[in-house]
């Protein structure tokens, strides 16, 4: 361990003294105060799940805790109908994908606010938070363009913090927060703190996140280590994450703000090419700002929100080819209104601005505005049915004017919940779809279209739910997506060096999804399982000559099988993750973590040890192309809550 981390950590440990010594009466709540049966990205209002008219999914941060994971995307990993394609692991740059989209065609949004990067959706998982930070994740499959916008042709995931969750009137508390360090193979190690404070009617909380670690040698298919002009080829990385945030009252009205920053740098061998002479390295940088004021009453709630994102990127092939660097720049803006005209009748209306923008020495300068408005009808004919109902349009000079119509139906009786749905979805090129040139440095690799369409997809589903006892449901649905024009590299003759960006004619995406979930408390703890199947058939219908090879359209499994397990029983914890992948275009696989804690307590402050094992069978796959992913690796940690 360096000096350098080891001031850190002997910071973190006095900030946390200082805040648990100077703590009053009454602890700071740790959980939101969100029922699991309720939820809110369906359709931007508070509602009982089985009625939204969706497959939502629901993670809280006690399922969090007990659990192998450190980043958002690995906890994505086991969430059903999620399909993580990770590069190098421990969440340094992961892809996103949900019913067989492209990694394009997830939205991810921050307390309600894009945090898609313009430039490429590899950056989607570049969150200018660390996990301590989240409170909840809620996972909506299926299109969702209607109240968000461009992107979400496979569904959302929003991810929501503590202070994003706050609601006025809330209970005032004290100083409280957590500190964690841990120790792993290869050099690894992972510290954060995480401090929050209510006083009256404001909030404040700040955490930071280092993770570190040496990486394990690359091999080639010869068995040698693989080596550069620079040195042995290992997946080493680096990152760091800070972010603060407060809600203050104003009134009726409740003020939100949080600026957050994230920093990476990482061995990049082969997480966009398969080519011999990729031993590239990699370098982000993501500034990230957001205010949202809210306010009315139970008739009519409102909501205004402003979001800016910075992401800087800079990309070195190999030692011999100059780097590549963009800074990319996003800007959103939202309103909307709610409006209850009657019992059981309410009307949701809004608008949003977006501005992006590129500068870049190898994809050039570039600057998009779009904007959109939507509306929602939402009618209870009778207490147990729900119709929903509603569309969207949207400009974008990329693609001129859009609409994307949405209309749902959910019925629940008794231990049974039933809806069906239909909606359309589009997505534009993004700024590497559209510009990217590598041949510039080399004579093979993805060259950009300007002049690609915008990809629109029509989504059909259904699904049904029981809930044959408390705690305890079980979910099918089955969805049928056609895509026209979807985007995507590909290359005409496997001697051609050249993927070429471009619309593919028709896609058309079948799928069955199964899920099992339980969550049973008692007096000496809790257990929380889930298990699910996720099973697509992709049938290209392009107008491409058959032998044309693509470069991420057949990358997504056939096959997804996803579990995990989370026990507390007294002190004790333990935690389960495991999955079972089928690629289309490459061999199955399965995964399993595992992980133990102990915790006492320690006055106020709760202390777990931990123990941790990852890709417990040592199995040797990789998610994409053939960027290494982590064999058998051990960490060990101590958690201290206040």
């Amino acid at each position: 361990m360096t000096p350098a981390h080891l001031i850190r950590y002997a910071l973190l440990t006095g900030i946390l003294l200082v805040a648990t010594q100077t703590a009053r009466a009454q602890d700071v709540p740790m959980q939101a105060a969100l029922p699991d049966t309720i939820v809110v990205t369906a359709s931007r209002l508070p509602e009982d799940v089985r009625l939204s008219g969706r497959r939502v999914a629901v993670w809280t941060a006690r399922d969090i805790e007990n659990l192998p994971v450190t980043s958002v995307d690995e906890l994505l990993r086991m969430v059903g109908g999620v399909e993580v394609q990770s590069r190098g692991g421990f969440g340094v740059q992961s892809d996103l994908t949900m019913r067989g989209s492209s990694f394009n065609g997830v939205l991810l949004l921050l307390d309600g606010a894009r945090i898609n990067d313009p430039m490429t959706a590899h950056f989607l998982a570049d969150l200018p938070i660390p996990l301590s930070e989240v409170a909840r994740i809620e996972v909506v499959r299926g299109p969702a363009v209607t109240l968000y916008g461009p992107d979400a042709i496979g569904g959302v995931i929003q991810i929501f913090t503590y202070e994003g969750l706050r609601q006025a009137g809330a209970a005032a508390g004290s100083l409280g927060g957590s500190l964690h360090l841990d120790r792993g193979a290869y050099g690894l190690y992972d510290a954060g703190l995480a401090v929050r404070n209510v006083t009256g009617r404001t909030s404040l909380s700040a955490a930071s996140a280092w993770q570190q670690s040496d990486g394990s040698p690359i091999t080639g298919a010869d068995g040698q280590p693989v080596r550069s002009t620079s040195g042995e080829v290992r997946t080493d990385f680096t990152r760091s994450v800070y972010t603060a945030a407060v809600t203050r009252e104003l009134g009726r009205a409740l003020l939100f703000a949080r600026a957050g920053a994230d920093t990476r740098d990482f061995g990049a061998f082969h997480y966009y090419t398969p080519f011999a002479s990729d031993t590239a390295r990699e370098a982000t940088g993501t500034l990230w700002a957001q205010v949202r004021l809210s306010g009315g009453d139970a008739r009519s709630p409102w909501q205004v929100q402003a979001a800016a994102k910075q992401h800087k990127d800079e990309y070195v092939y190999n030692p011999v080819t100059p780097a590549n660097r963009h800074t990319s720049r996003l800007f959103t803006t939202q309103a909307h209104l709610t409006r209850h005209l009657a019992p059981g009748v309410s009307l949701t209306g809004g608008v949003a601005a977006m501005f992006r923008s590129i500068e870049s020495n190898s994809l050039g300068n570039h600057a998009d505005p779009s904007a959109g408005a939507f509306v929602l009808a939402r009618w209870h004919p009778i207490p147990n049915l729900l119709i929903s109902a509603g569309g969207r349009f949207d400009y974008d000079p990329s693609y001129g004017l859009e609409p994307t119509p949405q209309l749902s139906a959910a019925y629940t009786r008794g231990i049974i919940s039933a809806y069906v749905g239909t909606g359309r979805a589009v997505r534009a090129p993004n700024y590497l779809e559209r510009y990217y040139n590598t041949l510039v440095e080399q004579p093979q690799g993805n060259l950009g279209n300007p002049d690609l369409d915008v990809e629109t997809a029509w989504t059909h589903e259904a699904g049904l739910s029981l809930y044959p006892a408390s705690g305890i449901s079980l979910h099918a649905s089955v969805f049928t997506r056609t895509t026209w024009d979807l985007i995507d590299y590909a290359r005409f003759d496997a001697a051609d060096p050249i993927f070429l960006a471009r619309n593919l004619h028709q896609v058309r995406t079948r799928g069955l999804e199964f899920d099992l979930e339980t969550t049973r408390s008692f007096e000496a703890g809790r257990v929380r399982a889930a298990l699910s199947l996720t099973v697509f058939d992709s049938t290209k219908l392009g107008d491409l000559p058959d032998g044309v090879q693509y470069k991420y359209a057949l990358t997504n499994a056939r096959h997804l099988l996803q579990g995990m397990t989370a026990v507390d029983l007294g002190p004790v914890s333990v935690g389960l993750q495991g999955l079972w992948k089928d690629p289309v275009a490459s061999a199955s696989y399965a995964v399993l973590n595992a992980q133990l804690g102990y915790r006492f307590h320690l006055g106020r402050q709760r202390l777990t040890l931990r123990g941790e094992i990852r890709n417990l069978f040592d199995k040797q796959y990789s998610d994409v192309f053939d960027a290494p992913m982590p064999g058998r690796w051990w960490i060990f940690g101590v958690q201290l809550v206040r």
